[in-house]
């Protein structure tokens, strides 16, 4: 598997804001290992509108899974907890509901549950019948079809996944994001999109959402403040993608992407063509 490396550097947006710029590498500019990558394929183009909705969705899930997960480990500690394989997120009124999983002899079932509102995770329970409901074994299943089918881009040794039905079709949108236990650093490549089959055993669609890997530092010893935003490349689309809303919700800073002739401003939820500010 070739890594591709991101050429780090500091730039100036009109006004002289500092940003950490990134450069998604792309076979005409990488080094001679990034050279030997394929090309760039053109994934599935969405929206704004669409992009701007997902990757908020994509926040409030994930959101909701790492507070679910400290509110379950306040209670138990890793080695009470038998059989745990992961989670599922499904809408609870004005929150969700993170469902984890534990495998037993006779499958699947729900061990805990975990209801957050807003940000903030209510107390743990162990439902009295943890049977899954067809759709939410459809849901699980998504997930691992997903995981079964990841492309080579590999950016992290482990994989953070948001599954969600699809709110234009019958069908489940799962995200494999690559992970980081680093503060410091925003995974910028190396997440996949995917569209599930309604009944989660079948991928319709696979999308790399970047060239390569592209992990950016939000300090350095040679920049020891905080930049005021981020400026990314984008090489398979022809704008930003939900990923990028996501990482700018995550982590309370603009992303700036670059892709054509265009410059897009992704300010959490917000996105705003700004090209006409670079002419």
């Amino acid at each position: 598997m070739t890594t591709i490396l991101a050429a780090l550097a500091v730039t100036l947006l009109p006004g002289g804001a500092a940003v950490a710029a990134a450069v998604d590498a792309s076979p005409a500019t990488a080094s001679t290992a990034a050279e030997q990558a394929p090309a760039p394929v053109p994934i599935e183009e969405w929206s704004l509108a669409r992009i701007t909705a997902m990757g908020r969705e994509i926040y409030r899930h994930d959101t909701a899974a790492w507070l679910a997960t400290d509110a379950l480990l306040a209670v138990h500690s890793p080695e009470s907890l038998p059989g745990l394989r992961g989670w599922i997120v499904v809408p609870a009124g004005d929150g969700l509901k993170v469902r984890f999983l534990r495998e037993g002899p006779s499958g699947y079932k729900i061990g805990w549950d975990v209801v957050v509102t807003g940000d903030r995770a209510g107390p743990v329970v162990e439902p009295a019948d943890g049977s899954l409901t067809p759709a939410e074994t459809a849901q699980w299943q998504a997930r691992q079809t997903a995981i079964a089918n990841i492309g080579t881009l590999r950016c992290s040794a482990s994989l953070n996944a948001v599954v969600v039905a699809d709110p234009d079709s019958d069908n489940w949108l799962v995200w494999l994001l690559t992970a980081t236990t680093d503060a410091n650093i925003i995974p910028v490549g190396g997440h996949y999109r995917f569209r599930i089959s309604a009944d989660g055993l079948s991928v319709v669609r696979r999308d790399q959402l970047s060239v390569g890997c592209l992990n950016m530092p939000l300090t350095s010893p040679e920049h020891p403040d905080s930049p005021v935003g981020l400026t990314v490349t984008q090489l398979v689309s022809s704008g930003p993608v939900e990923t990028h809303v996501f990482l700018s919700l995550q982590n309370r800073i603009p992303i700036y992407v670059m892709a054509g002739e265009k410059v897009f401003a992704v300010d959490g939820d917000c996105i705003r063509d700004i090209s006409c500010d670079f002419h």
